[in-house]
């Protein structure tokens, strides 16, 4: 038999366990909501020619929208015109995070950069994904064929992830 003095012990316990009674506390931060900035973004406009110049390694070329149905997109040549940039915001039809999951569990190969992001890259090709609140950002260095080759997989990851970290700014 429970007595009160050992139910007012473990109630106690629970409590204290619980965090109940800590004025330290903080609430979780609220979810980002931006869904509905996919109507409206430019994804040309969500990094500076400074920062595409700093993830290409060399002077931006030319830049392209190239919208779909399914996500907003931007088309951006390195200078020497061997390779470039493809920046995308998609509003998936899934939360964001099982989106990303879903598309990590594709890629084969494909590495954690943290809870919410991973990365991939190959000879051709490097991207790094992101969920940034209810949308995925996707920044990836493309070679056009025959033109070159990744040879610093893990440099490239890096340089795209910093310029996916300053677009998820603004949106």
């Amino acid at each position: 038999m429970i007595t009160p003095r050992r139910a007012l012990l473990l109630t106690g316990a629970v409590l204290a366990l619980a965090g109940c009674g800590d004025d330290k506390a903080t609430p979780p931060p609220d979810a980002k909501r931006n869904a509905a900035v996919y109507d409206t973004v430019d994804v040309c406009a969500l990094a500076s020619d400074d920062q595409l110049k700093a993830a290409l390694g060399e002077n931006t070329g030319h830049k392209e929208r190239r919208n779909t149905d399914s996500l907003k997109a931007c088309a951006i040549d390195g200078s020497s015109g061997d390779f470039y940039i493809f920046l995308t915001v998609v509003r998936p039809s899934m939360a964001a995070a099982e989106q990303i999951k879903y598309d990590k569990a594709a890629a084969q190969g494909a590495k954690d950069l943290d809870a919410s992001t991973f990365s991939y890259f190959d000879d051709g090709h490097a991207y790094v994904e992101t969920a940034d609140g209810d949308l995925v950002l996707r920044a990836s260095l493309v070679y056009y064929v025959d033109s070159g080759k990744i040879t610093d997989g893990p440099g490239v990851v890096g340089r795209l992830h910093t310029l996916l970290g300053q677009m998820t700014q603004k949106v």
